[in-house]
């Protein structure tokens, strides 16, 4: 296996981890994004991609670029953020299985060995009430504090759009404020949770 995890320590555990399983011969970590083409030329049967890395992209918007240089190669997220729309949209870029660190060893190897044999196939989940891309431009906003007159004038749309928009949004989620949607916007991954920090 190949690991990619900018997360050094943790990294370097969950590596020596893996290494003790029946199975795996080898795991080889990686903490920066730099490497991991050269790595990849290695032909490991599994990726294992952390989502939040340094550098400009996330583990996210990494796979479709790996899986078009590498069309073969297994990817799987391991990652702390165990949020809807993430693990939507890693099975929608073509990742095999994605996982919660919090996971238990055993059943981690079971997943990763039904990866390795080809026996399962990633579906994407259903996401009911799904906020529209500009749903999402409207929240992100919202959370910034700015006033709607603002926030209208930024997205070059009408209050009373803008209004039309929150209130959907409410509904989707079914809060009753931007507090509420705030919260429940990061439960379900439309808001970036490490956009100011590390993951740890």
């Amino acid at each position: 296996m190949l690991l990619l995890d900018d997360h050094k320590i943790l990294g370097q555990s969950i590596k020596v981890l893996l290494e003790e399983q029946e199975g795996v011969e080898m795991c080889t970590y990686i903490s920066d994004p730099k490497d991991l083409d050269a790595n990849l030329k290695n032909a490991y049967d599994i990726l294992l991609l952390d989502i939040n890395l340094r550098g400009e992209k996330t583990g996210l918007e990494m796979i479709g670029g790996i899986l078009e240089k590498f069309p073969d190669q297994k990817i799987v997220i391991l990652t702390s953020y165990d949020l809807e729309n993430y693990r939507q949209r890693a099975f929608e870029y073509g990742a095999k299985d994605f996982i919660n660190k919090s996971i238990e060893i055993g059943d981690m190897m079971g997943r990763l060995r039904k990866v390795r044999e080809g026996k399962t196939q990633a579906m994407a989940v259903e996401m009911v009430n799904e906020l529209s891309p500009r749903e999402v431009e409207v929240l992100t906003e919202l959370v910034k504090g700015d006033s709607k007159k603002e926030i209208a004038e930024k997205l070059h749309i009408s209050e009373r759009t803008l209004y039309n928009h929150i209130a959907s949004i409410y509904e989707k989620f079914g809060v009753k404020n931007i507090v509420e949607a705030y919260n429940s916007g990061m439960e379900k991954g439309y808001i970036n949770p490490y956009a100011n920090k590390k993951e740890h």
